[in-house]
Parts: structure tokens; C-alpha cells; sequence
């Protein structure tokens, strides 16, 4: 079997100018990603996952969300029980008591990645890039909160 390299080369320098111009495009008009996928796959996609979060919500914690909303969700898979505690918010009044929610169980769980810092020293490495993807995650809510006010406004 003989393998031409040259045009293997020019194949692969035109799928890269074909990439390069999709990128192009989509920076002009492409939906974030929580425009594109809908706020609760969008939510669900990022707080179940404690590498893009920084937190792990466990099934507890979850219920504890529910019920300081006043939402009592049944203890079952953590992301049916998110998806319960989402589908009962109705206006942005809901939404931020979502949010103000998740914020109170976060900050328990980031007070101790506080202290463990202070505590050992050399952890800092490890639990200073939770509490920043965690204000990552925090931004993504109140950006989805400000969509939720525009939406209710027109």
C-alpha cells in the first residue's frame, strides 16, 4: 500500500482552513452555550460535574436546595432531582432563591476548602482552582437569571 503524503498534507490544510473559517463564524454569530442547550440541560450539564463547578452536590446536598426553596424533591439520581427542583421555577424570583440556594451550600463546602488552606499550606494548589471554577459556575447562573428577566419583560 502506498500512502502519497503530499496529499494527505493538502487534505489536511484544507479541513483546517474549513475549521478555522466555522470558528470565524460562530465567534460573529454563534448562541452562548446556555442559549444553545436549554437552562436546564445547561445547569444540570455544569453543577453535576464537580470539574466544571468546582463543588460536588451530592444527593443531600441537592435535597437541602430543594428545601431551602421550598421544594421538597425526592432522594432518587441526583440529576432527576435537579431536574424536579429546575421545572418548579417559574420566574426569576424562583430562579434566585435557586441561586441563593446553591450559593449557601457552595460557600459551606468552600469554607472548608478554606480552611483546609489555611490549615495546609501546600493545598492551596489544589482547592484554590475549585473556588474559581466555582465563580465560573456562579456567573453562568446569573447570566441565565439575567436571560430569565429579559424573557419576562417581553
Amino acid at each position: 500500500m502506498d500512502i502519497n503524503f503530499d496529499d494527505l498534507k493538502k487534505d489536511f490544510d484544507a479541513l483546517k482552513a474549513v475549521k478555522e473559517i466555522k470558528e470565524e463564524q460562530c465567534e460573529i454569530a454563534c448562541e452562548s452555550e446556555a442559549e444553545a442547550e436549554g437552562f436546564i440541560e445547561s445547569i444540570q450539564k455544569n453543577m453535576l460535574a464537580p470539574v466544571k463547578c468546582g463543588v460536588y452536590f451530592s444527593r443531600l446536598d441537592i435535597k437541602v436546595i430543594g428545601l431551602r426553596m421550598g421544594e421538597d424533591v425526592m432522594v432518587r439520581e441526583r440529576k432527576r432531582m435537579l431536574r424536579d427542583i429546575l421545572r418548579s421555577i417559574t420566574g426569576k424570583e424562583s430562579f434566585q432563591a435557586f441561586i441563593d440556594a446553591v450559593d449557601m451550600t457552595a460557600q459551606e463546602k468552600i469554607s472548608v476548602y478554606e480552611k483546609l488552606q489555611e490549615i495546609f499550606l501546600r493545598s492551596c494548589e489544589f482547592f484554590e482552582p475549585n473556588i474559581k471554577k466555582y465563580e465560573k459556575f456562579k456567573k453562568l447562573l446569573n447570566a441565565i437569571k439575567e436571560d430569565i428577566e429579559e424573557a419576562e419583560q417581553e
